[in-house]
């Protein structure tokens, strides 16, 4: 029961990668659309701007399934953060 309580609290937040706000680079956000299902707002830079890439992601049997871009710098991130 503690672990479901867990998950169902960290599946309502929000997370934000406070380094990128440094680097000049957008953050890298996970919003939560629900029971292992998250929004994830990822950033490319391509003709001199950043530009925002789109992807879901859910929970599955086998672990966590991304559909859509991310930035390959931040898959991992992604991954490690919501396979938690």
């Amino acid at each position: 029961m503690a672990s479901i309580a867990g998950v169902a609290a960290c599946s309502a937040c929000t997370e934000r990668d406070a380094t990128a706000e440094k680097s000049g680079r957008p953050t890298l956000a996970i919003d939560s659309e629900g029971p292992g299902h998250w929004r994830i707002r990822s950033w490319q830079w391509r003709a001199n701007a950043w530009h925002p890439l789109i992807a879901r992601a859910t929970r599955t049997d086998a672990g966590i399934e991304v559909s859509g871009p991310i930035d390959a710098a931040d898959r991992a991130k992604v991954i490690a953060r919501l396979g938690a």
